[in-house]
């Protein structure tokens, strides 16, 4: 008989862009390095993205927007897999939503569904302003559930 569906124990986070955010310029693109989740099939993830003080105010709505772009092939092709590339929206997991400030913040999704095979991110400033120099982070960590 089965008592409960839980999250598995919480996994640490992995850091997946840091030097590649600083300074990114305002409707600018990074795409990340592949995220292999071929073997441990994990079923979610979730974002944590640091944004460092900003040198001015963000405008109103700015936010960072979030795509997961799939390997077509297990690994070596992938549909939107170029920095120049804005993947479409079917592709896009989450935006930080930000303030029209220049304060730093720190901000963490919620779970979205991750299939199994490789993946990337790209993450797009959509601010207003360029990222700060130094210190700008996104991490990511895969989730499962057990049944106990």
């Amino acid at each position: 008989m089965v008592n409960a569906i839980k999250w598995e124990s919480n996994p640490s986070i992995t850091a997946y862009l840091t030097t590649e955010l600083n300074s990114l310029a305002n409707a600018a693109k990074v795409l990340g390095a592949a995220i292999d989740n071929s073997a441990a099939l994990d079923m979610y993830m979730d974002l944590q993205l640091y944004v460092a003080e900003q040198g001015g105010a963000r405008s109103a709505g700015a936010r960072v927007d979030v795509y997961l772009v799939t390997a077509i092939d297990g690994g070596t092709n992938y549909g939107w897999g170029d920095a120049t590339d804005t993947p479409p929206g079917e592709c896009l997991v989450w935006s930080f939503s930000l303030d029209a400030a220049v304060t730093a913040r720190y901000c963490v999704s919620r779970p979205f569904p991750i299939g199994p095979g490789h993946h990337k991110l790209v993450i797009v400033n959509n601010t207003g302003q360029a990222f700060a120099a130094a210190d700008n982070t996104v991490g990511y960590r895969l989730l499962s559930q057990e049944i106990q």
